[in-house]
């Protein structure tokens, strides 16, 4: 036992535990909110796990601490305050760093990977103001919800993904395309003579003469530093201490950091989930071909095994059932059903693109990017400035967009599949439990293609992590 315990503390997890403590994060949180929905406003919804509002609210209180109040860059939108499940996920981030005995800042990321990151975060940010939410909201939220414009979200951000994607590749920068970085893998790698598994790789490399680094650090110290005390002792911050009391932000704050340890155990994450979907077939065929573009053995496994996609649907199956429990055992009605940001509009298609095109230049999604800041990777750093940048297009001309957002929407009479089908409650329950059975089915289907493609036993799928699945000779058909 106590070995299964050092191993679980310091090692890397499998996708599949990594989803399940994800998912068990999400109940967390939702039981926490509806208990607070209750108390503050007598009823409550079922909402998932949110961020996008939250950090905007936390780029306003660093603006009112450094300029006094005098700019209003995020003020039409947001009031300073703080996000506990942020500040829990990078947090995670940095647990993990501290239980494994090492940090994310040996990688280095040339110039041209760290443009790429900043842009990505701008465009990223900026697409979750346009698609009403961050893919956490979408893929890992609104699929869970049932919701028609998540599902429209991840469908174009998926396919906004491969094609950025091979954009990529086609700039040399394929090579940095891995769901994580471990020395311990690298190093082993390149005994292999792989060499392409570790293009962040640099022994000489020294992360303290980095300017970057220090620069994306500071930005980060600053943020949460002003959150966290702010947080702590200002009486103005509705999440705060003061207004809130201790149950409510020590819990969201628990189920952030347990968020973030599952990411960082994994590497989970939302972009890699649906490009693996979406090249698992031609790897099937031909595994050898995304070799030719310079990706790592490490990342076509990954794909090629659908291991990233069985963590992502480990997640929603975990997230899905809670919410048809409290739907309809309870009555809790689902989500908020906020007009314009979760009507289906033009906004959403134009978003989901950018969220694609973000997820995929960051190295990973919004909620991903909070645990590598935790790590200490130096491309999310940078990339965490862009996302700053990113809400600006928005909070300087709020009515505007919202005005355009009003104005094309595509389906006013329904915000889930249910209610699109039928207006009778209990119709729509009947369709709920359809509805969790394809998700419950689509997770098997995964696990069952997994095993079957990469001849592994079950129990390897479920329990070995990546690094020691690509490591191992004896798995039979090493051959990527």
């Amino acid at each position: 036992m106590k070995g299964k315990m050092f191993k679980a503390v310091t090692k890397q997890w499998s996708f599949f535990w990594a989803g399940l403590v994800f998912g068990l994060a999400q109940i967390l949180f939702m039981l926490v909110d509806i208990q607070r929905d209750f108390q503050v406003y007598g009823r409550a919804v079922v909402d998932p796990l949110r961020v996008t509002a939250g950090l905007g609210q936390m780029f306003r209180g660093l603006e009112v601490f450094l300029f006094g109040g005098r700019t209003n860059f995020y003020g039409q939108v947001f009031q300073p305050d703080v996000w506990w499940p942020i500040i829990g996920m990078i947090l995670g981030g940095s647990l993990v760093g501290l239980m494994e005995r090492e940090f994310r800042s040996w990688v280095k990321y040339d110039t041209k990977m760290l443009i790429v990151a900043f842009i990505g975060g701008i465009v990223f940010s900026y697409g979750t103001r346009l698609a009403g939410g961050c893919t956490l909201y979408h893929l890992l939220g609104g699929i869970p919800l049932m919701q028609i414009d998540s599902w429209v979200v991840v469908l174009v951000m998926s396919l906004s993904g491969i094609l950025t994607f091979r954009l990529f590749t086609k700039l040399g920068l394929a090579g940095y395309f891995k769901h994580q970085e471990t020395r311990y893998y690298v190093e082993k790698a390149r005994l292999k003579g792989w060499n392409e598994e570790g293009m962040g790789y640099h022994p000489e490399y020294r992360p303290w003469r980095d300017p970057w680094r220090w620069i994306g650090i500071l930005f980060l110290i600053l943020m949460v530093g002003v959150a966290v005390w702010n947080g702590m002792f200002n009486p103005s911050y509705t999440m705060g201490f003061s207004q809130a009391g201790w149950v409510y932000p020590t819990l969201t704050l628990l189920a952030g950091l347990l968020a973030g340890i599952a990411m960082a155990k994994s590497g989970f994450g939302t972009e890699c989930a649906m490009v693996s979907l979406e090249l698992s077939p031609a790897l099937h065929r031909n595994d050898e071909w995304l070799g030719t573009l310079g990706l790592p053995k490490i990342t076509q496994t990954l794909f090629k095994g659908l291991f990233p996609f069985i963590g992502v649907m480990t997640a929603v199956v975990i997230t899905n059932l809670f919410i048809l429990i409290t739907w309809v055992g309870y009555g809790i009605p689902l989500g908020h059903h906020i007009a314009i940001k979760d009507q289906l509009n033009l906004g959403h298609l134009v978003g989901a693109a950018m969220l694609g095109f973000g997820a995929v230049a960051l190295i990973g999604c919004e909620i991903r990017s909070y645990m590598r800041l935790g790590l200490l990777y130096g491309n999310t750093l940078i990339g965490f400035i862009g996302f700053a940048v990113g809400y600006l297009p928005y909070t300087l001309s709020p009515k505007a967009h919202d005005s355009w957002l009003s104005s094309t929407i595509i389906i006013h009479q329904a915000y889930n599949w249910p209610e699109l089908i039928t207006g009778n409650l209990g119709e729509q329950h009947i369709l709920g439990i359809f509805y969790s059975a394809l998700l419950i089915a689509t997770l098997i289907w995964a696990m069952y293609t997994s095993y079957r493609v990469m001849r592994i036993p079950l129990k390897t799928l479920l329990y070995q992590d990546i690094e020691s699945i690509q490591l191992s000779d004896e798995r039979p058909g090493n051959s990527i």
